[in-house]
């Protein structure tokens, strides 16, 4: 075999790059990959506290809590517009009820002013029934002075004279009643 030739040139000192110096190379990416070793570090060690303190006796309660509350709330929403509801019925039931109110009132006005024409008609008739027992009254005072006075008489006029007040007599009381059926029709 034949022997390795192995030849370097030499390159002169400008020619070398920082990155090929030796010693000069790794420091700042040393310094860069502790930083973030570090931060890696920082970093896991909050996640840790954060960890524990999420799971935590006093977190967990105030989770509870807090689901609790909102278990509340959600319960008095709810019933607050139960309420709601239940106020908005009261209220259609007091409108058709002052509604009815005044429709009621409005009759009793009405039946109050018939009431009062009616009291003032029975009034009235009442007069007018006073008035034809008067005059019936009258008639029946005349026709008794008519009597006698044919009693006195002859017994020929007395028979005659009776004889017409009989049919006198009837005459006048239905005369006097047929007035007074009118005046209550009326």
């Amino acid at each position: 075999m034949a022997p390795a030739f192995y030849h370097y040139w030499p390159v002169p000192r400008t020619d070398y790059s920082e990155s090929m110096v030796p010693g000069r190379s790794l420091g700042w990416q040393r310094w860069l990959g502790g930083f973030l070793i570090l931060a890696v570090l920082g970093l896991s060690v909050a996640l840790v506290i954060f960890v524990v303190k999420a799971n935590s006796k006093a977190c967990k309660d105030g989770l509870l809590a807090e689901e609790e509350c909102h278990g509340v709330t959600r319960l008095l929403e709810l019933r607050l517009t139960q309420a709601w509801e239940g106020l908005l019925r009261n209220e259609v039931q007091a409108a058709t009820c002052n509604k009815t109110l005044v429709t009621l009132l409005a009759s009793l006005e009405m039946e109050k002013a018939q009431s009062q024409e009616w009291l003032a008609k029975g009034k009235e008739l009442r007069g007018e029934i006073e008035e034809l027992k008067h005059k019936l009254q009258n008639a029946s005072v005349e026709v008794e002075r008519l009597r006698k006075g044919t009693e006195t008489s002859s017994k020929k006029k007395e028979v005659a004279s009776a004889s017409s007040l009989k049919a006198l007599s009837p005459l006048v009381v239905s005369v006097h009643l047929l007035l007074a059926f009118v005046a209550l029709l009326a």
